[in-house]
């Protein structure tokens, strides 16, 4: 379960438990007896300069790229529209590239990522 220490899973797998320290804050409320959300905010940094860099190909084996490789910001909000039966939740996550995801040689040359979803549950 990703989601509950480092991203939300699915489609987005850009960072996972492999060569990462990653300290993060994260802020939950309810905002309605219905209702729940939360925002993180996660610096990353490879363990080790010469690894790959999560659970990505991306790798500098020279280490020359550094070990910065950018700042994730995500937050969900989820809602009951039908108590304990139906659930809406949105949820968005934005990673801004660091020195290594822009420098490594391999690094693809793409802009940050942004993801977004959004998921109705039934419960019964």
């Amino acid at each position: 379960m990703r989601r509950a220490e480092i991203a939300p899973s699915g489609l987005y797998n850009a960072v996972g438990r492999a060569n990462l320290s990653s300290p993060a804050v994260r802020i939950e409320w309810l905002p309605t007896a219905k209702s729940d959300a939360f925002i993180a905010y996660r610096p990353l940094w490879l363990a080790s300069r010469t690894d790959s860099f999560s659970t990505s190909s991306v790798v500098d084996g020279s280490g020359a790229s550094g070990a910065f490789a950018g700042h994730q910001l995500e937050g969900r909000v989820r809602h009951w529209l039908v108590r304990d039966a139906l659930r809406l939740e949105v949820g968005v996550l934005h990673l801004a590239k660091g020195r290594f995801l822009e420098m490594a040689p391999n690094a693809p040359a793409t802009r940050d990522t942004t993801y977004s979803s959004f998921n109705l549950t039934a419960f019964f």
